[in-house]
């Protein structure tokens, strides 16, 4: 399935109350989906960063050109991580694999109707 056909799918499903999706893929800048109980959270942000956090604060990015932090540019490669000052650690990887993590995660999040 092409990558803006699943990121619609995701944030057109109909979730359980704790779960709240802020934008439209198709016409916002900026898009997310955010478990609100835990602050698990995908963020599209103009249609080219991919991020998804979990509840236990690990954060996946997808690959950028470079990004500053700590007082230096890092370049990062696929694979690679950063931990940051704050104490957060991202790590990088595929825009493809970040849809699937926030897929799988949202997925349990949808009503059971028998």
């Amino acid at each position: 399935m092409p990558l803006t056909k699943k990121i619609t799918d995701l944030l057109s499903k109909k979730y359980n109350h704790n779960i709240s999706i802020l934008g439209t893929y198709t016409s916002s800048k900026y898009t997310s989906i955010l478990d609100n109980d835990n602050g698990t959270i995908f963020i599209v942000s103009d249609t080219d960063l991919y991020s998804f956090k979990d509840q236990d604060s690990n954060l996946w990015v997808n690959v950028t050109d470079s990004f500053h932090a700590n007082g230096k540019e890092h370049y990062p490669e696929m694979g690679e991580s950063y931990k940051l000052d704050h104490g957060v650690q991202y790590s990088f990887t595929t825009k493809e694999a970040i849809v699937e993590m926030a897929s799988d995660y949202f997925e349990k999040h949808t009503p059971n109707i028998a």
